[in-house]
């Protein structure tokens, strides 16, 4: 008899079993779910919301209208501004990958690992501060007055100040790289902290030069990394209001000028509708990064 009760009683902590097991799995991903559902989606949902509702003399009237996007979002100033923003990030996201692949890449192979680590901790100490200070203190670098003319005229290679070293194109890919070199070096340097010595090794032995080891072996395993910084240094930077504000000179991007939009007639609706349109953007470019690339092979 006892035998059969254990039976029974094993067959039914078997079926409780499963249950038991999505009961833990929802206990654990609840929150992680509650707080996206908070704080990401029903903001997104109250944001796309205000792009069909009506802009009246600095005012909000609940009435469904598509005009910020016809004549917002699909205007040709938006259009090209769109296309401006994208330009930037893409420049910027290469300025990074070329200054903060070699970067990673010789703190991983020509230093130790804690060496290396170090070194991206020295990276992320401006990140102490603000934004803003980071931005505005390229201003006496920069300047006229700033300390390169300053040491430009000193020295006799020229006469007046180079006006083009600050509110100019320069400027504003110096501030973008000083933001987000970090964020394509660090993700590159722990994929290349994965690749095998065997298979450096391995290339060494069968003649291969280090450029066909790089080419081969170091740059294939390296990707996910580089998809992982690229997508974090673009995002970033046609996101970024602070460094087009204070440091290109006046020219707009989609941030500058969804700021605008607010800021010059309170006109939700408006910076709403370019805040989702921008956002779409950025969800299909990510989506295209992750087809071509798999980024999970950098945790195995």
């Amino acid at each position: 008899m006892s035998t059969g009760n254990d039976d029974h009683a094993s067959d039914l902590d078997a079926s409780r079993g499963p249950s038991l097991r999505l009961s833990e799995v929802q206990l654990l991903t609840g929150p992680t779910v509650l707080w996206f559902t908070v704080f990401l989606l029903v903001p997104l949902a109250v944001v796309l919301a205000y792009s069909f509702l009506t802009y009246e003399s600095f005012s909000v009237v609940l009435e469904l209208t598509l005009e910020n996007w016809t004549r917002t979002v699909f205007s040709d100033t938006t259009i090209g501004v769109f296309g401006r923003t994208l330009l930037v990030g893409v420049v910027v996201t290469l300025l990074c990958l070329v200054v903060g692949y070699p970067l990673a890449y010789y703190l991983r192979f020509y230093t130790t690992e804690k060496g290396g680590i170090l070194a991206l901790l020295f990276l992320v100490i401006p990140f102490w501060t603000s934004a803003l200070i980071r931005t505005q203190a390229w201003f006496p670098i920069l300047g006229k007055t700033g300390v390169i003319n300053k040491l430009l005229i000193w020295s006799g290679l020229v006469h007046e100040p180079l006006t083009w070293l600050m509110f100019s194109p320069f400027s504003q890919l110096v501030g973008y790289l000083q933001n987000y070199v970090v964020f394509m070096a660090a993700p590159i340097f722990i994929s290349l902290s994965q690749v095998d010595e065997d298979l450096l090794d391995a290339s060494e032995t069968l003649r291969g030069d280090p450029i066909e080891t790089f080419v081969n072996v170091v740059w294939p395993l390296s990707k996910p990394g580089v998809a992982i910084g690229s997508m974090f240094v673009f995002v970033l930077s046609i996101g970024n209001f602070i460094v087009p504000q204070f440091l290109s000179g006046g020219e707009s991007t989609i941030s500058t000028l969804i700021y605008l939009q607010i800021n010059n007639g309170l006109n939700y609706p408006a910076a709403a509708a370019l805040s989702i349109a921008l956002l779409a953007v950025i969800f299909g470019l990510v989506f295209v990064l992750l087809r071509q690339v798999d980024i999970t092979d950098i945790a195995q």
